[in-house]
């Protein structure tokens, strides 16, 4: 029981600030769908250098740490966290 616990720590101390493939796609989606029902753009566009599209907007809104979007990630041990998106 106490090495579960500790692959537990060194998980939640790796992966605590990074953000798996599958929440990438879902947080670029989820803002690119909200990009392109009328949601308004939390960067400015004009230093975008690629063709505006509702989810190139959204990758660079990611990248730029500007959603205000919370991810809740459950552990294999039944705890849960939450990283937030929005970069101080």
């Amino acid at each position: 029981m106490s090495q579960d616990l500790h692959f537990n720590e060194v998980y939640i101390s790796l992966w605590q600030n990074k953000l798996t493939k599958y929440e990438i796609a879902r947080v670029v989606s989820a803002r690119a769908l909200q990009l392109a029902m009328g949601a308004p753009p939390l960067i400015d566009l004009t230093t975008i250098n690629s063709t505006l599209n509702a989810v190139t907007i959204a990758e660079e809104e990611l990248k730029r740490g500007v959603l205000p979007i919370t991810i809740r990630r459950r552990l294999p041990n039944g705890k849960v966290i939450l990283i937030s998106l929005r970069k101080s």
